[in-house]
């Protein structure tokens, strides 16, 4: 397949409303939550037939939490449908249900959960109103099912003990685990000197992907799990590596946002001249991310 786009990953945000009140969240750039939006259907899929045989890795379906989302499942399927692309969603899984599960039986779908700690307090007070129980029921549900399930823990403190307790807890359930240090604290970008020496006590490899992504294979006894710290371009102004990571999001609105800390200037896409000025646009975003826009902010 061709890449002509340049990009190779798109995050699809089809809502900018959750139901989780998450003190660390960013929204995925999106800046207000006043008026909710979701992502109209018929759009959608005009956009995945002007991109679906460009040289795309990966589409990730995303808010938001996604599943305020009626249509989300019918995205999904549309998506595996028309294109030979990876697909994700990156949920808190309070809200799916049995039905939506079997929908998607059968489809190559990783769910990524938001899951910010392990004990049941913490977690119920991060969230705002996250159950921790229900949470794990849901992702057993899913799996049984067949569908992959991956833990996204963002960092928000250097307490040791809340990092080894997720790494365990990853172990023991055989959870794929991405640490992400919380964008937009002082000191994220150095919590990889006390998360490190962690993941090394049970590390059989590791692996630096140059895009911030650091890939680690832990064991322990005979549990063996895949830990990827997300050393984010964010944290350092790192255009190289942002550039190499090649995601763009599309806004329930169906506007490009090529940075997830600056969203202004975001451009909406023309969806009515056809797939070649589709692709074009994709282009012009690509072509004007030459600059970290949060390092002169």
């Amino acid at each position: 397949m061709s890449n002509t786009i340049y990009w190779d990953k798109l995050r699809i945000l089809v809502t900018n409303s959750c139901n989780y009140q998450c003190p660390f969240c960013h929204n995925e750039g999106q800046s207000s939550h006043k008026s909710i939006k979701t992502m109209d259907f018929d759009k959608f899929k005009i956009l995945i037939d002007a991109v679906k045989d460009e040289g795309i890795h990966e589409i990730c379906f995303s808010g938001g939490e996604p599943f305020l989302d009626k249509k989300l499942v019918e995205m999904i399927r549309y998506a595996y449908r028309e294109a030979e692309w990876e697909i994700s969603c990156a949920s808190n899984l309070s809200l799916i249900t049995k039905e939506q599960v079997q929908q998607l039986v059968g489809i190559p779908l990783k769910f990524n959960i938001q899951f910010p700690y392990t004990e049941a307090e913490k977690f119920h007070r991060s969230t705002g109103n996250g159950f921790i129980d229900k949470i794990i029921t849901n992702i057993r549900m899913i799996r049984n099912a067949g569908l992959e399930v991956g833990l996204n823990c963002v960092i928000q403190n250097d307490l040791v003990a809340d990092v080894r307790h997720m790494v365990e807890f990853a172990l023991q359930e055989e959870l794929p685990l991405k640490l992400l240090p919380q964008i937009g604290l002082p000191k994220s970008s150095d919590f990889k000197n006390f998360v490190f020496p962690i993941l090394k006590e049970y590390a059989v490899s590791c692996n630096d992907k140059g895009t911030g992504a650091i890939r680690w294979l832990l064991k322990k006894g005979d549990k063996q799990v895949s830990v990827l710290y997300i050393d984010s371009p964010c944290l350092t102004h790192d255009m190289i590596r942002c550039r190499n990571y090649s995601e763009i999001r599309i806004l329930p609105d169906m506007s490009l946002q090529p940075c997830i800390q600056h969203p202004l200037g975001t451009k909406r896409l023309d969806l009515i001249k056809g797939k070649e000025s589709i692709k074009q646009q994709f282009r012009e975003a690509w072509k004007n991310l030459k600059n970290c826009s949060r390092s002169t902010m």
